[in-house]
């Protein structure tokens, strides 16, 4: 049935093809394959190739509402720090310099406090409700390093969702185990996907926000739930834990600042110079990543008007931002997923008041990183349509604040005016830990490096995001997906409870990504758009009116392009809509990748599909996904 996978780079010609596969519709880029293959291919299927070298370049359009200034932005001065309060009056000599003393010092109190009051009033500037997200002191739970314990059996490095899959894992296995959770924030280990999807279309989001353990929001199939994982009746107090009770506890609000793995000791500390060391049998690194911020910006960022986007109080403090009247225009800067999901998301949101979103990034399409450039060119035109304004080939080089309005400087000379600024520029693996604990780091991945096994050392591993782990079919890798936080923070946490052998990490995580109500797509593997893709779409389900079947093969600009797939390109005219259908990333003739576009619940075929890698024919593995069923 398979047929060697080079069959499926061929020219732009088509002849009939009466059979099933008529329900799909094949879109393709790719160089020529021999005569014979050629001829064999071109017999069963009717199609229409395009090259990525002869393919007409269409350019995602500036929003001609984008506002540019050629001023130039001075920024804001901070307000003047209070006066410092009045000194103590000398020593009494008697009874009556005491008591004036007393009436002189009650009277300078109450005057001191009237003047900061009065100063305090003229030099505030933000009233709203970020204000007071922003300058929340976090205390942690508990405040004092006496009421944690002195050991435990298993220390876990992080409150995300690595630490919190791995302590359900060792509590499964070891129901008498003592596992405590160190965890950088004070809210309880909750999950992060909703933070730039589901939340956003909740009401009082910027008072909700702060008190996390009670935030919840709507799921896809209209039922509530917590974004924390468990309540706060689901944990132990570390107190208990102390007395050596079992349990699962967390210290909210510690860090883990050091580790000796040769004494399975660890040094935390907390907000306000707390600290403490506590002992270990087994430890868990699972720190997760922190939001990558753009150089450019740090004036703005300075001045409170450029935000970053990763845990639930950066929830609150943007929620709050956009409550302020003040508030017309956000710039959200990147093209990847969490910028394009959280703009769509704020576009919704903002909608109704007459804000405008504008989405900067330095690609020429959202997404263009890891989409072919037809979905890519599908999705501007999607973000388009939400209300988003797109600047696509721009560069942040620099910012300015004046008068609560941010100037952004781009690399094409041009100026953006935004009264809020969002970024969303990827991140960066929280491996200081790591680093001052000795451990081994990756050069170019970053991240901790662990084995199969996921053991950085004797008795210490790493989960989640930080985790640099060897995948036996696709390499070296750091993955920074939910799903993989979830299955390697289990896997790391049966390990850790040695009830059986050590397993190797073998699972292949998914990811997926809402852009809008009528977009959603799950992702498997290695997904790169620099990679050739062969993608296999539903013929009722391209938004053209053509309806023969179409492949669409990507491959490197270097391959040659036939002629008649250029002309096939040239007269394409404007970007397709795309409603369902599959991407096969395709190296050395393995298939890395697979991207399921609106097309739900077949993630085990992909799996499959991923497994055995190698095909001879991908038309017909497309068929396994029934591109042609709606959900």
């Amino acid at each position: 049935m398979l047929r060697a996978l080079a069959s499926i780079y061929i020219e732009g010609q088509g002849v009939s093809r009466r059979d099933v596969f008529k329900v799909f519709r094949i879109c393709a880029h790719s160089s020529a394959a021999s005569d014979e293959q050629r001829t064999r291919k071109l017999r069963r299927y009717r199609t229409t190739v395009l090259s990525s070298t002869g393919a007409k370049t269409t350019k995602t359009k500036r929003s001609s509402h984008a506002t540019f200034n050629k001023g130039e932005g001075e920024s804001s001065q901070p307000p003047q720090p209070p006066r410092p309060p009045p000194p103590r009056p000398p020593r009494a000599w008697s009874a009556l310099a005491a008591l004036t003393a007393l009436t002189a010092s009650l009277g300078g109190v109450y005057w001191y406090r009237k003047m900061s009051e009065d100063v305090e009033e003229k030099n505030t500037t933000i009233t709203s409700d970020e204000k007071k997200a922003e300058e929340t002191v976090e205390i942690a739970i508990p405040a004092i390093g006496e009421a944690l314990p002195a050991h435990v059996q298993y220390l876990l490095v992080g409150g995300g969702t690595a630490s919190f899959a791995a302590m359900r894992a060792i509590r499964s296995a070891r129901p008498d185990a003592q596992v405590l959770i160190v965890a950088a924030e004070t809210a309880l280990p909750y999950m992060r996907p909703p933070l730039s999807k589901e939340l956003w279309r909740e009401p009082d989001l910027a008072a909700r926000a702060t008190s996390p353990d009670a935030l919840t929001f709507r799921q896809w199939n209209g039922r509530r739930r917590s974004v924390t994982y468990e309540p706060n009746a689901f944990y132990t107090p570390a107190e208990k834990l102390r007395e050596g009770g079992a349990g699962a506890g967390v210290a909210r609000g510690w860090r883990a600042t050091r580790l000796d793995p040769a004494r399975h000791s660890a040094e935390l500390a907390a907000p306000g110079g707390a600290t403490h060391t506590v002992t270990y049998d087994k430890c868990l690194i699972a720190t997760g990543v922190r939001a990558r911020r753009v150089a450019g910006l740090r004036a703005a960022a300075a001045a409170g008007r450029s935000l970053a986007l990763r845990g639930v109080r950066d929830v609150a403090r943007l929620a709050a931002a956009l409550d302020d009247p003040a508030v017309r225009s956000v710039a959200v800067v990147g093209g990847g997923f969490l910028a394009s999901e959280l703009a769509v998301a704020l576009a919704d949101r903002l909608r109704e008041d007459g804000k405008r979103v504008i989405q900067v990034f330095r690609e020429s399409a959202p997404l263009a990183g890891v989409l072919p450039r037809y979905l890519a060119d599908d999705v501007a035109v999607r973000l388009t349509a939400a209300g988003v304004e797109l600047l696509p080939d721009a560069e942040v080089t620099d910012s300015s604040v004046r008068d609560g309005r941010v100037t952004v400087r781009l690399s094409s000379g041009e100026r953006l005016e935004a009264d809020l600024v969002v970024e969303c520029v990827g991140s960066e693996p929280e491996a200081e830990l790591a680093r001052e604990s000795g451990l081994e780091l990756h050069p170019e991945l970053g991240g901790v490096l662990v084995n199969a096994e996921l053991q950085a050392r004797s008795d210490v591993f790493a989960a989640g995001d930080v985790a640099c782990f060897y995948d036996e079919a696709l390499g070296r890798r750091r993955v920074e997906h939910h799903d993989h936080a979830v299955v390697s923070g289990r896997l790391a946490g049966e390990n850790m409870a040695a009830l059986a052998p050590p397993r190797h990490y073998q699972h292949q995580s998914m990811f997926w990504s809402d852009l809008g109500p009528r977009l959603g797509y799950e992702a498997i593997g290695i997904v790169d758009a620099r990679l050739p893709t062969v993608g296999v779409f539903s013929a009722d389900a391209v938004g053209d009116e053509a309806a023969e079947t179409r492949a669409v093969a990507e491959v490197g600009a270097s391959e040659a392009a036939p002629e008649a797939a250029r002309e096939a390109a040239a007269g394409g005219g404007a970007p397709r809509r795309y409603e369902r259908g599959v991407v096969f990333y395709v190296r050395e003739r393995r298939v890395v990748g697979v991207l399921l576009w609106n097309l739900f619940n077949r993630m085990h075929v992909a799996r499959q599909v991923l497994s055995q890698g190698e095909f001879d024919d991908l038309f017909e593995v497309a068929k396994l996904f029934s591109p042609h069923e709606e959900d």
